[in-house]
């Protein structure tokens, strides 16, 4: 992968980790029945990027309130970032990226506005059974349009961190699930970790480990994401490895509660 590809991916999901997505829901992933749904109120996150031990950007994760969405109740996911420093010499990019979610946590619309290098990118995407429909523009041009199948219902980018605030998470859990990334289809598989005490910007905080493995064919990639052990679940930390760049990391920095 790309440097360019893999800033773009920083900016859609505050985890740059590319891709994740196809293969079948394991037997103890939640069901819709026992995804909690309710009607919590608005949460927005802030996160540091930073690669080679610099500052790399900046990324505000949303959870909104619940809304009419044509004839469906529905909640808006929301990733807005920016990169700066060293990663805006590889690439100068921002995006504000909306994915909109039922009451499981499943993605049912999205879209995200980029501009990458001065190119604006929107990609708008439908989420049906085991179907990703949509469009790919390019400074108001169809460059591509997107038509997926996927062996299960399947999360994106944006919606994946608030589906895993919401599984089970309990220590050995463990979830494959198909992921759209934009572009592709890709494989997510879960491993539940024990908690234990991680220290970032905002404080000492008792966090879940999830181990997750990206893969696409012999494209392979793993990732660390650690989850509050509170009631919340507030995503405090990723981290993962690419090339040259050597360890990427977001790290919570500040968060507000409605």
């Amino acid at each position: 992968m790309k440097v360019r590809a893999l800033v773009s991916r920083v900016l859609v999901g505050v985890m740059a980790v590319s891709a994740v997505g196809v293969g079948p829901v394991l037997a103890n992933a939640p069901s819709p029945k026992e995804a909690k749904s309710s009607s919590e109120s608005e949460r927005a996150y802030r996160y540091e990027l930073r690669a080679l031990g610099a500052y790399a950007g900046e990324a505000i994760f949303q959870i909104g309130v619940e809304e009419e969405v044509g004839k469906r109740t529905l909640r808006p996911i929301r990733i807005d970032a920016h990169t700066a420093g060293l990663a805006a010499n590889f690439l100068n990019g921002k995006t504000m990226s909306t994915t909109w979610v039922d009451k499981t946590w499943m993605p049912v619309r999205a879209r995200w506005d980029q501009v990458l290098d001065k190119v604006k990118r929107v990609v708008k995407a439908s989420f049906e059974a085991k179907k990703v429909k949509g469009t790919d523009d390019r400074d108001g041009k169809t460059f591509a349009k997107i038509d997926l199948d996927t062996a299960a219902r399947g999360l994106d980018l944006v919606s994946v961190f608030s589906w895993l605030m919401h599984t089970d998470l309990s220590p050995g859990a463990k979830y494959q699930i198909p992921v759209f990334d934009g572009r592709r289809i890709y494989d997510l598989a879960v491993t539940v970790g024990i908690a234990k005490e991680l220290q970032v910007p905002v404080g000492f905080r008792q966090a879940i480990p999830v181990q997750i493995k990206v893969t696409r064919g012999e494209y392979k990639r793993d990732v660390e994401l650690w989850l509050s052990a509170e009631k919340d679940r507030t995503p405090l930390k990723l981290v993962f490895k690419y090339g040259l760049l050597g360890t990427v990391e977001a790290s919570l920095v500040g968060e507000k509660k409605g």
